[in-house]
């Protein structure tokens, strides 16, 4: 990627499980913009929320001392797609980046 003609990564918005790409990419970088409940939110190799597991985010309101946003960085490949997947109880805002 020539930064002069193109910048940054192609990024989705996910507040809620979503499939954010089929087919092979990269996980650059995922942002959490803020949560308010406690949950986890996983990130699968998959189409759904089923197969291998790329991480876990492990959200907890108590225990978060941070100040918002939050970037993780990955850098990894995925072969099936991306999946994000949130528990019955977590509600957060994230931004993820890939290609």
């Amino acid at each position: 990627m020539d930064p002069v003609i193109s910048f940054g990564w192609p990024y989705t918005h996910v507040t809620a499980d979503a499939q954010v790409k089929a087919g092979p990419g990269v996980l650059h970088s995922v942002v959490l913009n803020g949560f308010t409940t406690t949950g986890d939110i996983t990130l699968y190799d998959s189409l759904t929320e089923t197969g291998a597991v790329i991480a876990i985010l492990h959200l907890n309101v108590a225990a978060s001392i941070s100040v918002q946003p939050i970037t993780f960085l990955y850098d990894c490949k995925f072969e099936t797609g991306l999946y994000v997947g949130y528990d019955g109880a977590v509600a957060a805002d994230l931004t993820v980046m890939s290609n």
